[in-house]
């Protein structure tokens, strides 16, 4: 209802969300409702997921019944199902698993246990685009309200892009978040003879690319601030912007709940959540594939993700992400954390960017 006044205008990447083709389309809960009240038999049988993927098109309703017959132990746990798909044939493409479900909708959240063709009606995440990477000034941070004073710099992270006179092909290697990915910050670059300096004749020279990312926790009194990692805000003090590199934040599982760093006078503590995750990708032949995942809760919590497990965003943007507020299977809601729950079981897994060269090196 907001978006006219104020996102409605932005650039977006829509992620898939379900598209009836009947005027009355169903939620596919009250099909699992009914399915396992049949027989304890038949309940068993219905929690085998490699079962829902082998039929052929005519049988679209029994199929979705059998994958939604998975899902109602969705909150159960989760390394079986590995083990029961490799005891039987391999799993051959069916209409489900090729194009989803018209008819029946997701009423819950895309996670790691749904099923599979199901689609939710409105999606819970949002990626828009506030403008190029230039709008992001690194001096002034996020010029948006409610951050703690010199809490909303976003972090450098330093990618290695060969240069286009290179001769060596052979250094083309995808930049996939681990520490031996990149140098670290303002260390000098070792060239082509193994000795490091200038760029002497024979010496290799990489160009680099800046990126820039944060994680941003928003409290229940609108306070928000940009972490630079599990337990630390980051705070810049003078006008250079965030000194702290972003390898720890990428690295790391980093919490959905962190404690507000302005607890008030209550007894009650009050937490930040993970609200947004910007990223400012430059003008340069990288690929930043974004891949969130989420679990909400304590195992057997399932892990959620968007519609779309992997986006790539394009160059020369400042992207944001907004992650859901709440998290709900099918059976209900994931709550969050109480006082004597510890907050490490609430987090989003590590690799949430990858970057590669987006340009194959000239011969």
């Amino acid at each position: 209802n907001l978006e006219e006044k104020c996102c409605g205008k932005l650039e977006r990447i829509a992620l898939p969300v379900f598209q009836p083709s009947t005027p009355d389309p169903a939620p596919a809960s009250d099909q699992v409702q009914r399915l396992p009240s049949e027989g304890s038999g038949d309940a068993e049988k219905l929690k085998e997921p490699s079962t829902a993927q082998s039929h052929t098109p005519g049988d679209t309703s029994l199929s979705l019944a059998l994958s939604l017959g998975q899902s109602t132990d969705s909150l159960g746990p989760y390394g079986d199902g590995d083990g029961a798909e490799n005891q039987v044939q391999p799993k051959r493409p069916s209409l489900i698993d090729r194009q989803p479900s018209t008819v029946e909708y997701l009423p819950g959240m895309m996670h790691s246990a749904c099923p599979k063709g199901l689609l939710p009606k409105f999606s819970s995440w949002s990626l828009l685009k506030l403008g190029s990477a230039k709008s992001y000034n690194c001096h002034t941070g996020l010029e948006q309200p409610s951050f703690l004073p010199g809490s909303s710099f976003l972090l450098p992270w330093d990618l290695v892009i060969r240069s286009r006179s290179e001769e060596d092909a052979g250094l083309m290697e995808p930049l996939d978040g681990g520490s031996s990915s990149w140098p670290a910050p303002n260390k000098s670059l070792v060239g082509k003879r193994g000795s490091a300096g200038g760029l002497g004749r024979g010496r290799r020279r990489d160009d680099m690319a800046r990126v820039f990312v944060g994680f941003e926790y928003e409290d229940s009194r609108g306070r928000r601030f940009i972490s630079s990692g599990p337990d630390k805000i980051v705070k810049a003090l003078g006008p250079g912007g965030a000194k702290d590199p972003a390898t720890r934040v990428l690295n790391t599982d980093m919490p959905l709940y962190v404690p507000s760093p302005s607890q008030g006078r209550g007894l009650k503590p009050h937490f930040a959540q993970l609200a947004r995750l910007f990223i400012v990708v430059p003008d340069a032949p990288l690929e930043i594939t974004l891949n969130p995942q989420v679990q909400p809760g304590p195992p057997p919590c399932p892990i959620f993700h968007p519609e779309q497990t992997e986006v790539v965003l394009p160059a020369d943007g400042f992207w944001v992400l907004r992650f859901p507020y709440s998290y709900a299977t099918e059976r209900g809601p994931c709550f969050p954390p109480k006082e004597n729950q510890p907050l490490s079981n609430y987090k989003v897994l590590r690799g949430i960017l990858k970057a590669s060269t987006a340009n194959p090196v000239p011969q």
